[in-house]
């Protein structure tokens, strides 16, 4: 999957807070670019359920929207932060990490 843009959205958890970011994987370090297009593609991204959930909802846990666009097409995962499906974990924690080094550079 040749992948254009990612945005990636966090909101919930105890204090209600959002982050949110947009990028382009060819704006990121070689080497996260990389494990980030492993990630997608081992979890075969653009076929996941829009829905990735494991578990029902819990309270005060963190939603996330994951949004991968293509040249050709888009495709939105939504999941919560205990309830994602363990192969989504470590998507997750890269993504938080990019958003919070990309909220640093701006400051």
């Amino acid at each position: 999957m040749e992948v254009e843009r990612i945005t990636f959205e966090r909101e919930g958890g105890f204090a209600g807070t959002h982050i949110t970011t947009n990028f382009k994987p060819s704006d990121l370090p070689e080497d996260q670019a990389q494990t980030l297009a492993e990630l997608l593609d081992d979890l075969d991204f653009d076929e996941l359920p829009e829905q990735a959930k494991n578990n029902p909802s819990l309270p005060d846990q963190f939603t996330y929207r994951i949004t991968v666009e293509t040249k050709d097409t888009e495709h939105k995962v939504v999941t919560g932060d205990i309830s994602a499906p363990e192969e989504l974990q470590e998507l997750l924690q890269l993504l938080n990490r990019i958003a919070r080094n990309q909220m640093r550079k701006k400051q």
